[in-house]
C-alpha cells in the first residue's frame, strides 16, 4: 500500500512538472521569428497626471537583421526609418526632408516591438505549478504566468518599494497575441500603457525594393 502511494504521489508530481526550456521552446513556437515580421502597432499611454492620453502608432517590418522599414506616427512628429546594411535612411513624413548616415546598430534597440517575450533576456528560475495548466516564473524583472494548455504567457507582476507593474495579454481566437496592458502605480501615480498589435503577420511578402535607397 505504500509503495502505491509512493508511486501515486511522483506520477502526479511529474505530471505537473514543466521545465523553463520547455517554455522557451514553445513560445519560440507559437511565435513569428523577431527578424522576419511584419506588425503595426498603437500605443496609448494614460496617467492620472495628464487630463489626456497620447498615441503613438508604429509600422515596423524586419527581413533579416540588416533590413528594416519603419513608420513612427506621434502628435508632434511623423517619420520612416530605412535601414539597408550598413546605412540608415530617416525621413521626416511631414516636410519630406531626407538624410543618409551610417547605421551602427544602436538606434533601433530601443523599438522592441517585436519582442514581447520576457523570457528572451534576463535570469529566470524553473517554472512552478500554481493551479490547473497555470504556472508562476520568477526572475529578476519580475514573475510571469505561463498557461501550459494555451502555451502562452497570461500576465507578469513586479514588486518594488515604491513601485508596482502589472502587464497582462490577450489573445485572438486562433491565440495571436491581440492586447499587452501595462499597469504602473508608483508614489500615488497610476499609469496604463496599452499597446494593440493591429497587424502582425510574416514578412516574406513585403517588397524588397522598399528598402532600397
Amino acid at each position: 500500500m505504500c509503495k502505491f502511494l509512493f508511486f501515486w504521489v511522483v506520477l502526479v508530481s511529474s505530471s505537473f512538472a514543466l521545465t523553463l526550456e520547455q517554455v522557451r521552446a514553445e513560445l519560440k513556437t507559437n511565435t513569428i521569428t523577431s527578424d522576419s515580421v511584419e506588425m503595426g502597432i498603437k500605443t496609448t499611454v494614460s496617467s492620472s497626471l495628464v487630463p489626456s492620453s497620447q498615441s503613438v502608432m508604429v509600422y515596423l517590418v524586419r527581413k533579416s537583421t540588416s533590413k528594416v522599414f519603419a513608420e513612427i506616427k506621434m502628435p508632434i512628429s511623423n517619420q520612416r526609418i530605412i535601414i539597408n546594411g550598413n546605412k540608415m535612411k530617416t525621413i521626416d513624413l511631414n516636410t519630406r526632408e531626407f538624410q543618409i548616415i551610417p547605421y551602427n546598430g544602436e538606434i533601433l534597440k530601443a523599438m522592441s516591438y517585436a519582442n514581447f517575450n520576457p523570457l528572451d533576456s534576463g535570469e529566470w528560475a524553473e517554472p512552478k505549478f500554481v493551479s490547473e495548466n497555470l504556472y508562476s516564473i520568477k526572475g529578476d524583472k519580475g514573475t510571469l504566468f505561463y498557461n501550459s494548455k494555451k502555451k502562452r504567457i497570461e500576465k507578469m507582476e513586479s514588486e518594488e518599494s515604491d513601485k508596482s507593474v502589472l502587464t497582462e495579454f490577450t489573445y485572438d481566437a486562433e491565440n495571436n497575441l491581440k492586447t499587452m496592458s501595462v499597469y504602473v502605480s508608483t508614489q500615488g501615480v497610476e499609469t496604463k500603457i496599452l499597446a494593440e498589435i493591429l497587424k502582425l503577420r510574416h514578412s516574406r511578402d513585403f517588397p524588397d525594393k522598399l528598402f532600397e535607397f
